[in-house]
């Protein structure tokens, strides 16, 4: 697969813009970040754009798409934030 404006591997193996993030995929890695420049869920992705958990994802057309993509289940997810005090 070739994406567009991402460089080709130099003689190593490893691109240049990735340091070798990008080689590194698990099984249930499904989805390629361009502004990290890493492997992960499409799904991890969904959630961190409709709850916001990441100030650079925010403003994000791929985060944006896997929202949609993952839309019905996201809209079941709830977060609880931890206060530190034993209270929800």
């Amino acid at each position: 697969m070739v994406i567009s404006g991402m460089s080709r591997p130099d003689k190593q193996g490893v691109s240049p813009a990735c340091k070798g993030r990008c080689e590194v995929r698990l099984p249930g890695d499904d989805f390629f970040c361009l502004r990290y420049q890493v492997w992960y869920s499409s799904w991890d992705c969904a959630v961190r754009t409709r709850f916001r958990t990441a100030p650079g994802c925010e403003s994000c057309d791929q985060g944006r798409f896997n929202h949609h993509r993952h839309k019905a289940g996201v809209s079941r997810v709830r977060i609880h934030f931890d206060t530190g005090n034993g209270e929800p």
